[in-house]
């Protein structure tokens, strides 16, 4: 798969194409102007989901074991493999929705965008079956009314004319009909429920009350039926699909066949695990809790493990403090081994803590055997999870039993306390006991702060969480209860600093999107197009000497025929309709296909072949269909066109100076400096260069404020890499010396291409800044190796620095 990667995604779709790209390859932000980006591990999934199904496509386990399996000896298969199924195993808090939602945006766009002959097997109808009735609600948050295909950028803007779709939630009525649809339940919707026999309920009941009402099956009949009533294919996602290879659970027994003993998950196509996620910064990073301390002897919970609860409680009220400046409140979630254990721990928390923990601010959450939430928590159980972790939850602590399974992954938990007697059954996944609470709190904030969440147990607990770092193969840090203090390093504006304060002017985009090209394309003079004269046939004279970006023209066929075959076309027309399309696709504007149609017509018949071509000939429509006339064409054309889809305005002034104190307060875990000339109470830094650049502005005499532009502030400058792709650029410094001139620094190590569009986008923005804003604005870049051969002492020495831009 990395190969294929590297190769730029060849053999997919035109509209899988523009897909990846718009995800991972474009810089996107929210709707309050902080930026978004997919994680690796989202990414990385849906590359393999596309590579397997569209690339290699492999439709069948036994296909995904021949083909990948380096050791075929002690795996196992069901009898039945008709159906096409994939396992995408990530870490608890990596991601998952996201990538469901991705997949299904992939499989649906290409349903109702490619021909038929490919269109055909893609899913416009989609099924996603959440595990309990706690994850239906967390997923129903994302999915009612397509909500997270909205917030999210799920969906390019040039493919939005094609996005009809409706999102059904379990209980909702029928809706309009729309070219695609989801339908969001729970599985134990679709159980068979036998009906009681005649003789369970006596006659004179029925005659009394009416007839029984239906099974909680047939109330939802309607639901199966309108998903079985939809043409083409179906795509069914099960979130957290933990159990679905044991041979008696349920989703075996109403999705697909039974498996026979001993299954495993041979169609397991990615994994994402635990260790990588902590690495990756994408989940929470466990801490271990050492405590001195022993058991009373006691058959109360609250008594035998009152050391261990007390330091919990401790440890969140440090978290409760730092947490404060930040507007984030903490969240204790203490683990017992039974139901009895739970509420006595709660009576305690409730009595010896009545400000913090009493009445309604302990939820106490039981379960059944199966890990499943009881029917008479269930009620509260679902708005624990939906506003656990608000601001203005009553909520500071939950109290359950180990067996919790899917669904309870809050945010804002920062320790679990985790207690279980040694002869306890162990009935829990290693993940289980600290999955908690690894979802990040701050997920939202661009930040390079570390968070973690501390595991306080007994031994018993806590050789949970060694067979969980023997499985993933790490180790956690620990700390001592009690004597290593929580420290959070918080970045805030500071009111008595405000004669530092920096407002920085906010312009309108000076780069945008064109809607259309037709005018550029009328204009467009086919006979300068640069290209290379395509041979008629194989036996031309000319397909000896074809060379084009270095290859010859059996080395480029063999490049590029499988993404570039086409069927076998009757007609000219045939074949420029489809290249306009592929044209349009290339420049991201599909709208422009019908503009685009002569243009091609025009190049095949008087400049492609070099001299005038008779497309009615069948041997020069044979021409104009082979895979290498059909990537030059394309190639050709995106090339004249692609620098002319991205369009400079004339910026206006929105504000002529949003002040850098109305940052919102982050937490940091990279260098600092504490400097003087700055309205925050730290500068935070990315590295130890940066850090040696804030302690020169603070100390230079001819510097009056700076301050190192964080993320969280939301200021960029919009450029275009190499791909014409959007792109936000965050500067580094922002910096006004004594002549109240203002300049954005750059501190850089190593030069890119990449780096040189990001200096002539700054640029450009200075000198129209300095002229909408009434204070002149430069831009400076600062080469590491230069800075520190140079060692400045003042602003005005860096004028030393000739930096010369790449044109």
């Amino acid at each position: 798969m990395k190969a294929w990667k590297a190769g730029g995604y060849r053999g997919v779709t035109d509209t899988t194409r523009i897909l990846l790209n718009y995800w991972f390859h474009t810089d996107h932000k929210l709707a309050g102007g902080l930026p978004f980006r997919y994680h690796i591990s989202q990414k990385e999934a849906i590359e393999t989901l596309v590579f397997v199904w569209e690339f290699e496509k492999v439709r069948t386990r036994k296909a995904l074991l021949e083909r990948y399996a380096q050791d075929l000896r002690n795996l196992h298969l069901p009898l039945y493999d008709d159906l096409a199924r994939y396992c995408i195993k990530m870490a608890t808090g990596s991601g998952k929705t996201k990538v469901m939602v991705l997949a299904v945006a992939w499989q649906f766009l290409n349903a109702v965008r490619e021909r038929n002959e490919v269109s055909e097997d893609y899913a416009k109808t989609f099924l996603i079956l959440a595990p309990n009735v706690i994850v239906f609600e967390r997923l129903k948050l994302d999915f009612a009314g397509g909500r997270i295909f909205r917030v999210d950028p799920v969906i390019p803007k040039e493919l939005e004319i094609f996005w009809d779709f409706d999102c059904i939630i379990r209980g909702e009525a029928e809706k309009a009909h729309a070219d695609g649809t989801l339908f969001l339940t729970n599985i134990q919707q679709f159980y068979e429920r036998p009906d009681r026999s005649e003789g369970e309920e006596p006659e004179v009941m029925t005659h009394i009350l009416g007839s029984k009402p239906p099974t909680q099956k047939q109330e939802l009949t309607d639901f199966g039926e309108r998903i079985g009533l939809r043409a083409g294919k179906l795509l069914v996602v099960n979130d957290e699909a933990h159990h679905t290879h044991e041979e008696d659970n349920e989703w075996n027994k109403v999705i697909t066949p039974r498996f026979q003993k001993g299954a495993i998950f041979p169609w397991t196509i990615f994994d994402y695990p635990l260790k990588q996620a902590i690495i990756d910064g994408i989940v929470k990073r466990p801490m271990k809790g050492v405590a001195k301390t022993t058991e009373a002897k006691s058959e109360y919970a609250s008594i035998r493990y009152q050391a261990y609860l007390t330091a919990g409680v401790e440890r969140w009220r440090e978290y409760r403090e730092q947490l404060k400046l930040l507007h984030r409140k903490p969240v204790l979630f203490i683990m017992m081994s039974d139901t009895d254990a739970a509420d006595d721990v709660e009576d305690w928390l409730k009595r010896k803590y009545p400000a913090e923990f009493g009445g309604d601010k302990t939820q106490v959450i039981h379960t059944d055997k199966s890990g499943e939430v009881s029917k008479r928590d269930l009620d509260k159980a679902r708005v624990a999870v939906r506003e656990v972790d608000k601001e203005d939850s009553p909520i500071n602590a939950i109290v359950s039993v180990l067996m919790l399974r899917e669904g309870w992954d809050v945010r804002n938990v920062t320790v679990v306390v985790g207690l279980r007697p040694y002869t306890a059954k162990a009935n829990i996944l290693p993940e289980q006991t600290i999955g908690r609470g690894l979802r990040l709190m701050f997920r939202e904030l661009p930040t390079s702060y570390t968070e973690r969440v501390d595991i306080i147990g007994n031994k018993a607990f806590l050789d949970f969480v060694d067979d969980l770092e023997k499985l993933e193969e790490l180790k956690l840090d620990t700390f001592e209860l009690g004597k290593d203090k929580l420290h959070i390093v918080t970045i805030m504006p500071l009111k008595e600093r405000s004669e530092f304060d920096i407002g920085v002017p906010v312009l309108t985009p000076l780069l945008v999107r064109k809607k259309s090209l037709a005018e550029e394309i009328e204009g467009l003079d086919v006979m300068q197009l640069r290209t290379v004269v395509l041979p008629m046939s194989e036996a031309d004279p000319l397909a000896k000497t074809f060379r084009y970006e270095g290859y010859d023209i059996i080395t480029l066929k063999k490049e590029v025929e499988r993404e570039y075959t086409i069927p076998e076309p009757q007609t000219a027309q045939e074949v420029i309709g489809y290249y306009a399309r592929r044209i349009a696709e290339a420049v991201k504007l599909p709208s422009q296909f019908a503009v685009l149609a002569p243009k091609v017509r025009e190049f095949f018949e008087h400049k492609a072949f070099g001299r005038s071509a008779d497309l009615d000939d069948p041997a020069i429509v044979k021409a104009m269909a082979t895979p290498v006339a059909h990537y030059v064409c394309v190639d050709v054309f995106k090339k004249a066109l692609l620098g002319l889809i991205i369009e400079e305005q004339i910026p206006q002034l929105l504000e002529p100076a949003r002040m850098l104190f109305t940052c919102q307060p982050f937490p940091w875990s990279r260098p600092v400096w504490e400097g003087r000339k700055c309205i925050f109470n730290l500068v935070p830094c990315d590295n130890d260069f940066e850090r040696e650049f804030a302690k020169f502005l603070d100390n230079a005499p001819d510097v009056a404020a700076f301050a190192k532009l964080p993320q969280a502030f939301g200021f960029s400058i919009d450029y275009t890499d190499s791909g014409m792709n959007l792109k936000s650029y965050y500067p580094d410094f922002v910096v006004v010396d004594g002549d109240e001139v203002g300049w954005l620094i750059e501190t850089k190590g190593q030069e890119t291409a990449e780096v040189a569009r990001k200096d002539r986008a700054a640029t450009l923005w200075c000198e129209n800044a300095t002229k909408l804003s009434g204070r002149t604005w430069k831009y400076k870049k600062i080469p590491q190796k230069d800075f520190e051969a140079l060692q400045p002492h003042r602003l005005a020495d860096l004028a030393a620095l000739q930096v010369l831009l790449l044109e």
